[in-house]
Formats: C-alpha cells, sequence, structure tokens
C-alpha cells in the first residue's frame, strides 16, 4: 500500500474564546494512492474544511500535512500557489467555471496560468471519455449541469495532478446527472489511477467509493478499514 497523502495531529479553529469553533480538532489519515476515498459526515463535521487543508487552500491551526512527502503546512505562499496548481485538481459543487471562456478554454485554463504546455493526446482521450467531444467550442452557459460538471472533472484531471479532490461534485445536478457523474469519477480512478478524495453527506453515493471515512465533530469516528 502506498500512501500518497497523511495528515497528523491537524486541528483547524475559527474565532477565540466561548465563540471558538474548532472545525478539526485533531484527525490522522493517510490517504492511499490511486483508490477512491470517501469522506462522509453531516453538514458542518468538518469534511469540506478537512478537503480545504488537503488542497492547500487553508492553512491548518495545527498539525502536519503532507503529500508525496511534501510538508504543505511548511510551504510559503507562492509555493503553496504552485502546489495547488501543479499537485491537485479540485471539482466544486457548482462547476466553478470561467463564463466567457469555452469548454476547451476552460478545461486548459490551469495549465496556461502556469504556462505548462498541455498533453493534447491526452486532452483528446478524457474529452472524448467525458463526452465533451462536440461541446468545446460551446460556452458554460450553453451546457447542462450535467456537462459543466464533466467539463470541470476534465480541467481537474488534464494536469494529471497528485490528488484529486471533489466537494459534493453532484450536489447542484438532478439525479440522473448525478449518477452519471459519479459514474465518470469511478472511471476516471479506475482507468487513470487517479487518487480521488470525495466529501458527500449522501450515503448511497458514499458506498462507491473504495473506502468511506465519517466524520463528525472534527474529529474521525469511522476509518473505514
Amino acid at each position: 500500500m502506498e500512501i500518497i497523502a497523511k495528515v497528523q495531529g491537524l486541528k483547524k479553529y475559527y474565532g477565540h474564546g466561548a465563540g471558538q469553533v474548532k472545525a478539526l480538532n485533531g484527525v490522522d489519515l493517510e490517504i492511499e494512492k490511486g483508490k477512491f476515498t470517501m469522506i462522509i459526515g453531516t453538514s458542518g463535521s468538518g469534511k469540506t474544511t478537512l478537503l480545504n487543508l488537503l488542497g492547500g487552500q487553508d492553512r491548518p491551526t495545527q498539525g502536519e500535512i503532507f503529500v508525496e512527502g511534501t510538508r504543505i503546512n511548511a510551504l510559503k505562499e507562492a509555493q503553496l500557489a504552485v502546489y495547488r496548481r501543479n499537485k491537485v485538481g479540485f471539482i466544486y459543487q457548482n462547476f466553478n467555471l470561467i463564463p466567457m471562456l469555452t469548454v476547451r478554454e476552460n478545461i486548459l485554463f490551469p495549465l496556461d496560468m502556469g504556462g505548462q504546455k498541455p498533453d493534447m493526446k491526452f486532452f483528446k482521450e478524457l474529452t472524448e471519455t467525458l463526452g465533451l467531444k462536440d461541446r468545446l467550442d460551446a460556452y458554460p452557459g450553453e451546457l447542462s449541469g450535467g456537462q459543466k460538471q464533466q467539463a470541470a472533472i476534465a480541467r481537474a484531471l488534464l494536469p494529471k495532478p497528485a490528488l484529486v479532490l471533489a466537494d459534493e461534485p453532484t450536489g447542484n445536478l438532478d439525479t440522473r446527472s448525478g449518477q452519471n457523474v459519479l459514474g465518470l469519477l469511478r472511471m476516471m480512478n479506475i482507468q487513470y489511477h487517479q487518487t480521488l478524495v470525495m466529501i458527500t453527506h449522501n450515503l448511497d453515493i458514499a458506498q462507491t467509493a473504495d473506502r468511506i471515512i465519517r466524520i463528525e465533530d472534527g474529529k474521525i469516528v469511522d476509518r473505514g478499514m
């Protein structure tokens, strides 16, 4: 078993005194490379906070975060920006596509921002597999919710990141579109051996993962092992 990400003694507190919120309160966790890991919990349990810390979008109050051996919480802001761009693929509930860019431009945007040359063979394979081949010149406003999420998945996977982090990616979709997107994520995980960490509050969705971790009140209560 190869571990790609590890957190130790992770805490994230907001505020001070009586009003302090302990979003994470001492989390130890290892993520296995190439696996689909699901993090479940009720609203406010700390699952989104954990995902944001893994992705370098926030800094912990205390504790350590390692991804591919790099101590993420010790990185300076400029280094952290490079980490987010090169090592992490983000998939959001609200898609986060740029309205004035075409599907093609949205998918390529993270690489363009970093001055990196895309693997166009992989781009072609990815967009065909995700059913976007005929929608590359369309704008986000011309897409269905499911197609927007397919574009977001392609954008996350194209740089071949170490981690793909998905925050309730089916939350804004109808049942059928949500099932299709979930199936595509699972297929991407299997086909490209992509390490996928996804959060949800839906137990039915969680059953598709290799491992289910439950978090409540800022602590892991079930490691799914």
